[in-house]
């Protein structure tokens, strides 16, 4: 089979709808969770704490990830791989992390490409922020004698995984609460009640994030006559407050799964 699959920081997602946490541990933990067994070693998903690896090719757990991600998507033994790197990475370290899957036997085939970009409309020139867990890309497109090009790159080491922990952080101090991290999205959504009594919280953290960015990328782009799409599992959290100073900023559809359903398109281009 050919699967798309978008190792996360965050979350870890294939072409087929899948998705868990990205986090393995050798122990199974309360809830009887899925197993991977790679080289003799059994390491259960969702389970233990996330990897702090900046790099995404250098994981500790990225082939647990992969071969769950495959595991729960198709019975198929015989399988094509296509992932991706964050664009600052993508020419330092493709080679390696190709190699790297290869060489585990996980897959019979695979190819890296550049996440984010990838899933871009044909057509789109303009400004491309793609929010994963702990970085934050950037890139121009643009498209000179017909040919798509991606100008001035870079990565803010900083995504929703550290906003989600500044946010919890800020609600404990305030309460005297012992909320972890993966509250976050529950009280963004329902609110905060204590004792059945509902509570004020800022969410000052997640707007002074998108304006650091708009900040930033002000410097080298022309934010009033460049498009502005958002992709990524952050994206569709950050839109509202992009949308409200940026008014042509656009959200990528189904942009939690994006990446992974373009890389199985290119896949299919490839095999």
């Amino acid at each position: 089979m050919i699967l798309g699959v978008d190792i996360g920081n965050y979350y870890t997602k294939s072409s087929k709808g899948i998705n868990f946490l990205s986090k393995v541990s050798n122990r199974c933990g309360l809830v009887e969770n899925e197993a991977i067994i790679l080289d003799g070693k059994t390491m259960y998903l969702g389970e233990g704490e996330f990897d702090s690896e900046y790099r995404k090719a250098y994981k500790e757990n990225l082939l647990y990830l992969l071969q769950g991600a495959i595991q729960k998507s198709t019975i198929d033994k015989h399988n094509k791989v296509v992932t991706g790197l964050p664009l600052s990475q993508y020419k330092q370290d493709k080679d390696y992390l190709s190699n790297r899957i290869i060489q585990s036997g996980i897959v019979d085939d695979v190819e890296v490409v550049p996440e984010g970009v990838i899933v871009l409309p044909i057509d789109f020139e303009g400004i491309a922020i793609d929010i994963g867990g702990r970085t934050t890309d950037i890139a121009l497109i643009i498209k000179e004698d017909n040919v798509r090009k991606i100008k001035q790159p870079f990565s803010l080491p900083k995504g929703m995984l550290n906003l989600e922990n500044e946010f919890i952080n800020c609600i404990n101090n305030k309460y005297g609460l012992d909320l972890l991290q993966r509250d976050a999205n529950r009280i963004l959504t329902n609110g905060l009640f204590i004792y059945g009594e509902k509570k004020e919280f800022s969410i000052d953290m997640y707007k002074d994030f998108v304006g650091s960015i708009i900040k930033i990328i002000q410097v080298d782009y022309s934010l009033k006559t460049n498009n502005l799409m958002l992709i990524g599992g952050g994206a569709e959290i950050l839109f509202n407050p992009f949308k409200k100073r940026i008014p042509q900023a656009q959200l990528i559809e189904n942009s939690f799964f994006a990446n992974a359903l373009a890389y199985e398109q290119v896949g299919r281009g490839i095999w």
